[in-house]
């Protein structure tokens, strides 16, 4: 290949070539490299073009209208005879990135690009190579594609292969992220390249170990077997037990055998214990809900505060603070954010979010992270004796700066109920309004409409209606050149018009981030104002706006559990008469909801009027939180106390949402495999959700469902489900009423079935039946329901090549917008989601709703 070289005279184990190929720029728009949109998969793929300084290739962002081939020069560097990294800096300094931004915006200093080089190994034997890919969400090795990467460069879970010696061709698909590389100067790529021969069957990282701060404890490794794939990397979690010991150093040994070999192996590493006084920030440790072991940074109220001498036996709320986007909760800037305001009385926990970007922006992921974080509090009063206040663990004041400013928007929209008081510091409103969704490729209007819905439960401008009550103060500086003030001026405008404004202060002459960004006058005054007031208060009018996720909770005690169609929000408008007892509700697309006992636990009576006048129900306060009203197919409002709704016919709790859903588990993540040769695509979804999630999954290839004694034995805890198939050797789903089916040569989708009664199986010869015959590189996901709440994401293929690429679209980034159905045809390499077959969301009893798009049906 021209251009690849290297430098002679090096007797290293592994060497990169000095200069790499480099083609582009190409279009690409937020977060949509996901979806595929590589224009070069048009004329077979980067790994079919050869280096010719000639040749030409369209491009709307360049001069002309074409690109051509490039050369660049790494910065290589030596770790170890058996490790190197190379630097990689791609720009393209002839483009006019002016102009273009002055009319897109940031969304225009995106794209794509690609870049080519060699590895060589030295040696006469293959050898096991880790490959960390920092910045890289694409790579292609050998020809083998491999997604996923390390788009955040967090270096969790590197590629790890077995090489020949010899040349290996290494090709990077770049891709230019305002959101992750920011909007200012240059519109440059950098990535690392590290790989590292590994010696030794299994490698234990020491730098990723997680142990609490405390005093007096002792650690006991917790004795159980996991099983660990060939080459897949998996989170080892053990427990400590509080006892007094004399040393804050301790050694662990792993014992472990490889493959069908009886004899054991051995594996040490050191614990050291950090001790900390009880008024400094300790970080403690806990159980996310998918079962690995997350972090927060606590700092309990001083016992010799006013309030405390005033009530000492009283119970204090929470101050949550939310870092932002690459800053990890153990940082000095996330610990040192409140020491201005030490001595207030309320707790203040700094959660993790679990990683660094909070693996989804606080979204899903991220506030199962902070519940934790919450009800770790309890557990770290009792480890430590505590004997001062209690904890509110109810009452929130959220606060967050930049991406977690974004966070506090999304928390004070969908846990309105625990949320006493928030202030969204230098934040963005939303992912959208952050940077520009308008250079992906045009498609199909209603797929943009369903792709937007999968995203829409995070714009948090439409929801603003749920924060009546909640006192909100604003702060942005005026000469944020990160997270632009229009921000925070849009949202304080929107709150405006829905009767409960914000407080606004922007900061002339402030950028993004200043310290004591979190203590200013404004803020402080804020936080002493919220913590002396004697309650949040109520709102008797307002409107609660339900988007199709699962993270929405209650608002003002009522608790929406189903939506009549996916397709639109529900709204709920609300207006209480105090005196009388009377609940007038407006309902609008909503399905089923309930009253929480909190709801009840207010009230001496409650009579709900719904919609109509003759629509009465007298609450019964003993059974107020299991009483659902229901909307009934003749459109009239009926109660039950009925429970067995709740089953895999209908969709409910921690099923609903677009395809994020399937973070919501509760244990760790089975991947299983039904199909033979497709390990390589298990490993790539095991590598992904540890990366970017830091999620354990467990690889089978059991191809039913786990039961509670296969979990038992394999020591994992039965969480969410992703299933991995090719053609007709998916098994069927637990529901008879699925829509979704296999034959030898098609895949089947039924739609607009009609049932008379809800509650009989569907006839599936009262549908419209949809047909796609198999075609290589046809792809599909869909969510699937599960017992007790649980999900199954299958991952189909008509083929290998379909099956990789369906897996590109299990959740990696924030912003994709998955729907719940998408069929991929094999163009989406190319056109993205104008390549899709369909796009669907499901309904409240898992049938797909009007509103999806279905194409090349019969």
């Amino acid at each position: 290949m021209p251009g690849l070289n290297f430098k002679l005279g090096d007797n290293y184990g592994v060497l990169f070539s000095e200069s790499w190929e480099v083609l582009g720029p190409f279009q690409c728009g937020t977060r949509e490299a996901v979806w595929g949109a590589d224009p070069l998969e048009f004329w077979g793929g980067f790994s079919n073009l050869s280096y010719d300084e000639k040749d030409e290739y369209n491009s709307p962002l360049a001069l002309g209208g074409t690109v051509k081939w490039g050369l660049t020069w790494p910065n290589i560097t030596s770790l170890h005879p058996d490790q190197r990294k190379a630097e990689i800096v791609v720009g393209f300094p002839e483009v006019d990135w002016k102009f273009l931004q002055s009319i897109y915006g940031w969304s225009a200093l995106q794209y794509q690009a690609w870049v080519r080089g060699t590895l060589r190994l030295a040696g006469s034997t293959n050898q096991t190579v880790a490959i960390y890919t920092d910045g890289v969400l694409e790579a292609s090795i050998d020809n083998r594609r491999h997604f996923g990467g390390d788009f955040y460069s967090y270096r969790r879970a590197p590629l790890i292969l077995e090489l020949a010696p010899g040349e290996h061709v290494i090709e990077l698909r770049l891709i230019r992220d305002v959101r992750a590389l920011g909007g200012q100067g240059d519109p440059t790529v950098n990535v690392v390249l590290e790989t590292k021969i590994q010696h030794e069957p299994l490698i234990i990282d020491e730098r990723s170990l997680l142990i609490p701060e405390t005093t007096n404890q002792k650690l006991g490794i917790l004795k159980e077997q996991i099983h660990v794939a060939p080459h897949q990397i998996r989170p080892l979690v053990f427990r400590i037990a509080t006892e007094n010991v004399s040393s804050a150093e301790f050694p662990a040994i792993v014992r472990y055998s490889v493959y069908s070999d009886s004899d054991i192996r051995t594996q040490s590493f050191r614990i050291k214990i950090v001790q900390k006084p009880l008024p400094e920030p300790q970080r403690v440790t806990y159980l996310h809900p998918a079962g690995i072991v997350s972090y927060a940074i606590l700092r309990p109220p001083p016992l010799d505060a006013p309030c405390m001498v005033d009530q000492p036996n009283s119970s204090l709320p929470v101050i949550i603070g939310l870092h932002g986007a690459g800053l990890e909760a153990d940082s000095v800037e996330a610990r040192g954010m409140l020491d201005a305001a030490y001595g207030i009385c309320a707790w203040i926990l700094f959660p993790s979010g679990v990683t660094s970007w909070s693996g989804d922006d606080w979204h899903t992921w991220g506030i199962a992270d902070i519940k934790a974080a919450i009800n770790a509090i309890s557990h770290w009063i009792e480890a430590v004796s505590w004997n001062g206040p209690g904890i509110l663990a109810d009452n929130w004041i959220v606060i967050g700066h930049s991406n977690g400013g974004q966070g506090v928007w999304f928390l004070a929209t969908h846990q309105p109920n625990n949320v006493v008081a928030a202030a969204p510091v230098s934040g963005y409103s939303s992912i959208e309004k952050y940077v520009s969704f308008n250079m992906w490729r045009d498609t199909e209007p209603l797929i943009s409409a369903i792709i937007h819905r999968a995203r829409s439960s995070f714009q948090h401008e439409i929801l603003l209606g749920n924060t009546a009550g909640i006192p909100i103060l604003q702060q942005h500086g005026s000469d944020d050149t990160n997270v632009p003030a229009y921000h925070s001026r849009l949202m304080h405008a929107l709150l405006e018009i829905t009767g409960w404004p914000s407080e606004y202060v922007e900061l002339a002459g402030k950028g993004h981030w200043f310290d004591g960004v979190m203590t200013t006058g404004p803020l402080l005054k804020f936080y002493e104002d919220i913590l002396h007031a004697n309650q949040t208060k109520i709102p008797t009018v307002y409107t609660i706006t339900v988007p199709s996720s699962g993270d929405m909770a209650s608002k003002g005690g009522i608790y929406v559990d189903q939506l009549q169609s996916p397709d639109m929000v529900g709204r709920v408008q609300v207006k209480i008469d105090l005196q009388r007892g009377v609940w007038y509700l407006k309902a609008q697309n909503i399905h089923r909801f309930h009253l929480t006992a909190s709801a009840c636990e207010a009230e001496r009576s409650i009579l709900l009027v719904i919609d109509e006048p003759d629509a009465q129900f007298m609450v019964n306060m003993r059974q107020c939180d299991s009483t659902w009203y229901i909307r009934g197919v003749n459109g009239k409002w009926m109660s039950s106390r009925q429970t067995d709704w709740q089953s895999v016919s209908q969709r409910y709790g921690r099923q609903v949402g677009a395809m994020d859903a399937i973070l919501r588990t509760n244990g760790i993540f089975t991947i299983r495999m039904c199909s033979a040769g497709i390990d390589e695509v298990a490993l790539q979804i095991s590598r992904n959700l540890l990366q970017y999630f830091a999620a354990d999954s467990r690889i089978t290839r059991q191809c039913n469902h786990p039961t509670d004694q296969d979990t038992k034995h394999s020591g994992a805890i039965p969480g969410n489900v992703i299933t991995l198939s090719l053609r007709n050797e998916l098994p069927n789903a637990k529901s008879s009423s699925y829509p979704i089916r296999f034959t030898d040569s098609q895949l089947l989708i039924y739609k607009g079935c009609f049932r008379a009664n809800p509650r009989d199986d569907i006839n599936f010869d009262n549908c419209h039946r949809y047909s796609f015959d198999y075609e290589p590189g046809m792809g599909s996901l869909f969510l699937r329901p599960l017992e007790n709440e649980r999900l199954e994401l299958v991952v189909w293929g008509a083929d290998i090549d379909g099956l990789k690429q369906a897996a590109r679209i299990v959740p990696t980034l924030t912003g994709a917008g998955q729907p719940e159905l998408i069929i991929l045809s094999d163009s989406c390499r190319w056109k993205g989601s104008a390549g899709l077959y369909a796009a669907a969301h499901f309904d409240h009893s898992w049938q797909i709703s009007s509103g999806s798009y279905i194409s090349n049906g019969t």
